[in-house]
């Protein structure tokens, strides 16, 4: 019976998210990072499967991805974590399938002295695409100088003191004050190494079409907005430990040839892939596609194990500022919103099933994701209403529930995209089995991070969010974090705890001393201030021609290799 139940409300609330989709195609802004979406598809027929793999030594593998090339690939100016980027330049540490850090260009690492210096041992082989060498020499310079004068990269390094060349491929890095989430920043596309040789060599021009050097298993030839040439770097021979052991050490089976195209419309994006235009799509299946790809014998489909991409609500804990200071100053109020909303319901009907829900403000691969049972939230009905109903709350005759006089209503506020309305819509619809009245008000991205970023609001749904360790917490709770992060809570103005607590997780010098401050930090926010509503962590997809084998699903943002094709 409750499965039954639970079955007829999904097709209610399945019908009535179908009423408010609109007809046609959006570039699908709301799934830029991870890149599914539900925008509506033109129908095509699966039938004219073909590929457009060469007949020559490797082959070429065609690329739809669905967000536009990013024009400049100088990390110091544009950090991109897309397939094309993760091909061409190399990190000195990386992210395995689970999204834990490991080894690449640096092969092992330890902090001394109490964390303020950090010995990096390097690999010994590698050589970048245009002949220069990778040594300590060259990670000297990637701190002190790259690092340190990017627009966009500069943090990373902030508590660089200076590297210390002890041999040729190790070097000492000496912290003015402790850092031991550098090795995360490391990894990701902030931290992305290029060539000393050609930044130097093409100056203001580097980083544009063809100059773009680095160390990776493919060299550019040329990109713009729309595609990408990339070429097998064929002097490559320093795969990720963690890549060999997937492989089993067979990591030199690559394509000869990549070639990637930018597709933002839904539609013709998935035209393509089905017409045979294209070998696969990296992140780029739209939710309601996802299942016919799966039952299909002509394609095959995969999501990574884990996401660090994530989807909340922020609120507004400020009453002098919120829209609806009721929200901000009824701790009740925000934890019957907590255990009200069907996670599992948005993950189904919105999203295909494509995800997680979300019980606790981190995601899954960060260690201060593990905390006691008793502080996350899932969905749970009645103690939803007992918490409002134990403080105070009533539901008057209209539906809304009531306390002292001020009514459970506020206005969430939502960038205007497919997925943000399909989510607030269901979102609505379940706060009313508490009697929570939810408005929906829908604005285009720039003015909702002016709304958001000035208190203007009640509370804010983010789009997709990719963070993947624990100063999250920090930066949207901490006062210290104030003017740095438009989607801070402002927790701080009635619970300065929130500040102390987070703020000593972010001075840890070693990373178990800050995984358990922030473990105590996550607590506190998610019991005695719950300044946010995780709903869930969804999953990038990739769907390739049966054709192609031993395609990996992506992980921030890169296919794994090796991959081959029957059709070469």
């Amino acid at each position: 019976m409750a499965y039954v139940m639970r079955r007829r409300k999904l097709l209610r609330r399945g019908a009535l998210l179908g009423a408010v989709g609109l007809a046609g195609c959006s570039s699908g802004e709301d799934g830029a990072q991870t890149g599914l979406d539900t925008e509506t598809e033109a129908e095509t027929d699966n039938s004219g499967q073909t590929s457009s793999s060469d007949s020559g030594d490797g082959g070429t593998v065609q690329i739809g991805l669905p967000e536009e090339i990013p024009p400049i690939m100088d990390t110091r100016k544009a950090a991109d974590d897309g397939a094309h980027n993760y091909r061409v330049i190399s990190t000195l540490t990386t992210f395995d399938l689970e999204g834990s850090v490991q080894p690449h260009l640096a092969t092992d690492w330890s902090f001394e002295n109490d964390g303020a210096e950090l010995v990096l041992e390097l690999r010994d082989d590698v050589t970048f695409h245009d002949g220069s060498e990778f040594n300590a020499e060259h990670v000297k310079w990637h701190l002190t100088d790259f690092l340190a004068n990017g627009g966009g990269t500069s943090y990373i390094v902030s508590g660089v003191d200076d590297v210390v060349v002890e041999d040729t491929y190790r070097a000492r890095v000496m912290f003015s004050s402790p850092d031991p989430y550098i090795l995360w920043d490391l990894a990701s596309a902030w931290g992305q190494i290029h060539s000393r040789e050609a930044v130097e060599e093409y100056g203001d021009e580097y980083g544009q079409s063809g100059k773009v050097v680095s160390a990776g298993p493919f060299k550019e030839i040329e990109h713009d907005s729309d595609h990408a040439v990339l070429e097998r770097y064929e002097e490559w021979d320093w795969p990720k430990p963690w890549q060999e052991e997937l492989f089993e050490g067979d990591v030199e089976v690559r394509p000869k040839r990549l070639e990637y195209q930018s597709y933002p419309e839904t539609a013709t994006r998935t035209s393509a892939f089905e017409a045979g235009d294209i070998d696969g799509m990296i992140a780029g299946v739209p939710y309601s596609k996802f299942p016919d790809y799966q039952e299909s014998d002509q394609y095959n489909t995969g999501t990574p194990p884990v996401s660090t991409e994530q989807i909340f609500i922020m609120l507004n804990l400020n009453p002098e500022t919120s829209t609806a200071p009721v929200l901000a100053e009824d701790l009740s109020l925000r934890k019957g919103i907590s255990y009200g909303i069907d996670r599992q319901e948005i993950v189904d009907v919105v999203f295909n099933g494509v995800g997680d829900p979300a019980p606790n403000y981190l995601v899954p691969s960060v260690e201060a994701h593990d905390i006691p049972e008793e502080y996350n939230y899932t969905y749970d009905l009645e103690q939803a209403r007992t918490v409002m109903r134990d403080n105070g709350w009533t539901v008057n005759p209209g539906g809304v529930s009531t306390k002292d006089g001020r009514e459970a209503s506020f206005t969430l506020l939502t960038q205007n995209t497919e997925l943000s309305r399909r989510r607030a819509t269901l979102i609505k619809e379940q706060l009313k089995d508490i009697g929570v009245e939810m408005n929906v008000s829908t604005t285009d991205t720039s003015t909702f991070k002016e709304d958001v970023g000035s208190g203007n609001f009640a509370a804010g749904m983010s789009t997709f969010y990719d963070w993947g360790n624990a100063d999250q917490l920090w930066w949207t709770t901490s006062e210290s974090a104030e003017d740095s992060y438009y989607l801070n809570s402002n927790a701080w103005h009635q619970f300065p705890r929130a500040t102390e607590l987070t703020d000593r997780a972010q001075n840890a010098t070693t990373l178990e001393e800050r995984t358990q401050r922030y473990k105590e930090a996550h607590k506190y926010l998610l019991e005695d201030v719950v300044p946010m509503v995780y709903l869930m962590y969804p999953k990038g997809a990739d769907a390739w021609g049966s054709h192609v084998q031993n395609w990996e699903p992506h992980y921030k943002g890169a296919p794994m290799w090796p991959v081959e094709s029957d059709e070469w």
